[in-house]
Formats: C-alpha cells, structure tokens, sequence
C-alpha cells in the first residue's frame, strides 16, 4: 500500500518512461545542453568536486555527465533504469562497472562497497525515500558519504499529459531513521531555476543578446540568492 507522499507503482513507471527508448540519451544531452543547464551542471561539479574522494557508485548515472571530471574519485561505478543510458556511458567509460537496474529495488551489491554513494535529480521523481535511502546507505562504507539531492516543497509535474508527484515524501522524517550524519546541506536552483521557468528570461539568457550577462555573473546571483529562494538540496551524509 502507498501513502500520499510515496509514488505508485504506475507513477514511478510513467517517469521512467521518459528516460527509455532509443532517442533517451539524445533527448538528456538536449534537455542538458543550454546555458542554464550548463551552469547548474557546473555548480553541481564544484560541490561533488569538494566532498566525493576514492570510489563512487552512481545510483542514477544518466548519460555520466560527472565521470572523470571529479579529480579526487578514483573510480566510477552506476545504474540505471534506462539501459540506453547505461549503454552510452560503457562505451564512454569501458572501465566502469555499469548494469540496469530498478533503484526502487535492492540494489545487487554487496554492503560497505563504496566510499561514496550519489544520486542527483532522480529521487525527487521516483520517491519510496523510506526505501531508497537505506538501501543506498548500505552500499557506503562506514565513515562514506552518500549524496543526493530533494526539492524544498511537493509539486505536481505534467509530462506528455500524465501527472507525477515531485518531492512528496517525508524527508526529514527519513534522515532520522538513518545510520548516518548530516555533514552538510547546500541549496541550488534559485535564481537560474527562475530564469529557466519564465521563457522570456530563458530566451533571453541563452540567446546572441545573453551573453552581455556573463556566466561568472549569473553564477555569482545564484550564489547570493541561493539562500533563500532555493527550490533544491544537496544533502550529505557520513555513513557511520
């Protein structure tokens, strides 16, 4: 039985359904490749850059947007429930161990492989927290981080007319149920996620005329409005 903060069965299957098929990774790496979007994957960077050191397994890998740009990560391993992702990163990353698989599930390895476990944009979609994040936990050696990331309020989504419950479960409520530390929480998606809501600005930002506004610049309002009109989370644990 669900809640009214977990997603269904069929609400998990919708979402994933936007990540399958044979044109999911060109689809990602558009979705991706504005300005905007360029600027959140760099401000994402910074942080994984400063925490994640020794090896990583990626829960969500998407199409490996952070392999080999972590210098402090000797390995990089991940998952996901698009088998054309997991295909695109192999053959980006032949080294890495990389397999499908359902994160609403267990995941098959075994307990404390890991010195750090990560899952960026995904969890707000999938939800089943309760679940996930023990599992996941388990996968992190003791005194290894796991990081991931959860909005700051439940939203409704509409894609392709269905509809998906965005950061409806009980976070706060999860943690504390945790074998783990909160070592830190750094809020993202303010001002560049308004100016990707509001088209005009969007257009303006990604267009010839937006480069008058430096990307240093826009980085910096970010920065500055971060603290209050964050509409994201990074949160980090230390497994004990």
């Amino acid at each position: 039985m669900t809640t009214e903060n977990q997603q269904s069965a069929p609400e998990v299957a919708r979402y994933a359904q936007l990540f399958q098929g044979s044109e999911a990774v060109a689809r990602y790496l558009r979705k991706l490749g504005n300005r905007i979007d360029v600027l959140r994957d760099e401000i994402e960077l910074q942080i994984l850059a400063r925490v994640l050191q020794g090896s990583v397994f990626d829960c969500t890998v998407g199409v490996g947007r952070f392999i080999n740009r972590l210098p402090k990560v000797t390995g990089y391993d991940g998952m996901d429930l698009s088998a054309e992702f997991v295909e695109y990163v192999r053959q980006l990353h032949p080294q890495g161990r990389l397999f499908t698989a359902d994160l609403t599930q267990p995941i098959p390895l075994e307990s404390a492989s890991y010195d750090n476990v990560l899952c960026l944009r995904s969890l707000s979609g999938i939800g089943q927290l309760a679940s996930i994040l023990p599992e996941m936990l388990r996968v992190v050696k003791p005194g290894g981080l796991l990081v991931f990331d959860y909005g700051r309020k439940q939203t409704i989504s509409h894609v392709k007319g269905q509809q998906t419950v965005l950061d409806g479960d009980d976070l706060e409520g999860v943690l504390k149920t945790l074998d783990a530390v909160e070592v830190e929480r750094v809020y993202v998606d303010a001002a560049l996620t308004r100016a990707k809501i509001h088209a005009r600005i969007f257009r303006f930002l990604t267009g010839p005329r937006g480069s008058v506004i430096s990307d240093g610049a826009l980085l910096s309002l970010e920065r500055l409005t971060a603290p209050l009109f964050w509409q994201r989370q990074i949160i980090i644990l230390r497994r004990r």
